[in-house]
């Protein structure tokens, strides 16, 4: 299966580690996770958007992001990975609806949500489908609907070395990729070890 987050990531832990203190005093110092610090950064800033409203997360991967977003009307969560899809409705089957679906043609009725959320997900596919995605994303959305993506660029080369990441979008290619579609309202920063995750919150062009 491919890159998915989930709680038991030994990535995504907190770990503990045993010091001395002044030389001689043990004591467990807690190191924080970027990864799982940055993971709850951006589907908190989600989180706090979604309430009342009719939600689709894409790809949710199993479901652990998709589950923070509970406060929303509906929550549909869909990814392609038919085992990743057993395993959100198994951990989270009672907070969202999950299916098994493409990025690139969303089996999905036309104006039914009222946000998208992509989040870490756009870098994993080519341009060409990132390219359909965000069409049907703009499909899929009612009239001033949302999409909110965060996509990660690493400031010491041109890619990250992650295999799973197909193309990673520095802040202008991305600006470039969603203009058709999108209005940029707002962009969020944060870095996580030689990477920059920016999060877009675009609203759906008429």
């Amino acid at each position: 299966m491919a890159e998915r987050v989930h709680p038991e990531d030994p990535g995504f832990r907190h770990q503990w580690k045993l010091s001395l203190r002044r030389g001689s005093f043990p004591w467990l110092k807690r190191i924080r996770s970027p990864y799982r610090d940055a993971f709850r950064w951006r589907y908190g800033l989600v989180a706090r958007a979604c309430k009342g409203k009719d939600v689709l997360d894409i790809p949710c991967g199993m479901g652990w992001g998709t589950s923070m977003l509970g406060r929303s009307r509906r929550l549909v969560g869909v990814d392609l990975s038919e085992e990743a899809i057993r395993e959100a409705r198994r951990r989270y089957g009672g907070v969202a609806t999950f299916l098994v679906g493409d990025m690139g043609k969303l089996d999905l009725p036309s104006t039914s949500f009222d946000m998208v959320v992509c989040l870490e997900g756009i870098e994993h596919v080519p341009p060409d489908v990132a390219r359909r995605f965000l069409q049907e994303s703009r499909r899929v959305l009612r009239e001033d609907g949302e999409l909110y993506m965060s996509s990660p660029f690493c400031v010491t080369g041109e890619h990250s070395g992650n295999p799973y990441h197909i193309k990673e979008y520095r802040p202008e290619e991305m600006h470039a990729l969603v203009q058709p579609y999108f209005e940029v309202v707002s962009v969020l920063s944060r870095p996580v070890d030689n990477l920059i995750v920016s999060m877009f919150r675009l609203r759906r062009r008429k």
